[in-house]
């Protein structure tokens, strides 16, 4: 199971230059922002305020120095600026962000120890250290053109010594901020349990028969009333036509042979306006038309000599999107969006397997094909039942998942030392504070 990083500790690593100060920031800090920093590295500037033990609570306690060696790190790698005022908004709320996020992964790492989560099997060793791979080849990268410039002529020089010097170089950038490599793989590791304390949450979830059908009954005639309010309503939700569709409608490929985008616009702009001049903008498009009525007719005589619909679609179709499998189907009905010369076409064809001739519109010519009867099958409706079950059954995880972290965090009550992490205290806890002492 590969797992997205997404503890406290991982981030985005940006492509940017990056400072190489040989100190670390935890010692000279003080000198540096002495007017954003008081705290000293072994200050604990959170801990639990539950009913614990003291040992248990010694677990809680996070160091001023476990929070500002990585986010110093973040501030670095995102070139944010602790003494520019325009980023003092988003560092408050990185560091709040972060904080809570340590906080977290801290009681989420007790519940792993405690259902035996953080034993690891060898596969997903193997896992880990793939993720941690990937992670930390990004700092390698972001050093690469360093060390290239450090050998010098890297035409002679090995891959292992091209590494090697890139390793020495994420070495001395971590060393800044008193991390290490180990530090990056405990933050993989620690993801990766996060991960499994989440999925072991949600794993008993489950979703009947009834639920799934209620839903999409529900949503049918959800579907339906859009429809009779507003087709525009209905269109804007491409799931409604996964469970219903207006009686009558059909499904249809097109081809279109485009008139410059440019030309399209402008016909549509003056189209819109009051006062319009329709037989004048007909006459311009029909002479739009006839720079491209020579590949107009070639792709129709193509259609009729017997040529594949969705290979001439490819060859003149300014609709052919590569790599789809599938080109796009039109669901033809009354709607506000379908040009009407198209949707009139699309009826006059008389059974499936049908090729028009070529319908004149504004933005080009189109060529359509009947290709069937729009209805809902039951093999289509398996299908919604089963997406309706994975959509139902990954939202009662996320809602079972989010309230038992908050009922965990709620347990361990952790309190913040706002003053030396630079960061506002929530209203909602400051009021909860000033209600208790005028209680």
């Amino acid at each position: 199971m590969k797992k997205t990083l997404t503890a406290a500790a991982l981030f985005t690593v940006m492509a940017m230059g990056v400072s190489g100060c040989a100190e670390s920031i935890l010692t000279s800090k003080t000198d540096t922002t002495s007017d954003i920093w008081t705290a000293q590295p072994d200050d604990v500037v959170a801990w639990a305020g539950g009913e614990l033990s003291e040992e248990e609570k010694a677990y809680y306690d996070i160091a001023f120095k476990d929070f500002y060696s990585e986010y110093s790190l973040y501030v670095d790698l995102n070139g944010l600026d602790e003494t520019n005022s325009s980023d003092e908004g988003t560092l408050k709320n990185l560091r709040q962000g972060m904080m809570e996020s340590l906080a977290r992964e801290r009681v989420v790492m007790k519940k792993a120890e405690e259902l035996g989560l953080d034993v690891l099997t060898d596969e997903e060793a193997a896992e880990i250290n793939e993720d941690y791979e990937d992670y930390i080849g990004q700092f390698y990268t972001m050093f690469e053109e360093d060390a290239q410039n450090e050998l010098g002529d890297t035409s002679d020089i090995a891959e292992e010594e091209l590494k090697a010097k890139q390793q020495e170089l994420v070495a001395d950038y971590l060393a800044q901020f008193d991390l290490t490599e180990e530090n990056v793989l405990k933050w993989v590791t620690n993801n990766y349990v996060y991960s499994k304390v989440v999925d072991y949450i949600g794993k008993d979830v489950t979703v009947t028969d009834k639920e799934v059908e209620d839903y999409i009954t529900s949503f049918t005639e959800e579907a339906k009333s859009a429809y009779e309010k507003s087709v525009s309503d209905y269109e804007g939700q491409t799931e409604y036509q996964a469970v219903w569709v207006p009686e009558g409608s059909r499904r249809v490929k097109y081809i279109l042979i485009a008139i410059d985008n440019a030309d399209a616009a402008e016909l549509a702009a003056e189209r819109n306006e009051s006062d319009a001049d329709n037989s004048a903008l007909d006459a311009r498009r029909d002479e739009l038309l006839k720079d491209i009525q020579g590949q107009a007719d070639a792709a129709l005589e193509k259609l009729k000599n017997g040529d594949d619909f969705d290979a001439v679609l490819k060859e003149y179709g300014a609709n052919y999107y590569e790599g789809v499998e599938d080109q796009t189907t039109l669901l033809i009905y009354k709607s506000e969006r379908t040009i009407p010369e198209v949707y009139e076409a699309a009826y006059e064809l008389e059974k499936p397997g049908d090729i028009s001739g070529l319908i004149a519109a504004d933005n080009g010519y189109f060529i359509l094909k009947y290709v069937s009867d729009a209805e809902i099958t039951e093999e289509n409706m398996e299908d919604v039942r089963q997406a309706t079950r994975d959509g139902m059954i990954s939202d009662k995880k996320q809602q079972l998942q989010q309230e038992t972290l908050t009922k965990w965090l709620e347990e361990i009550d952790y309190q913040y030392d706002y003053e030396n992490l630079n960061y506002d205290e929530p209203e909602e806890e400051a009021s909860s504070t000033e209600s208790t002492q005028s209680e």
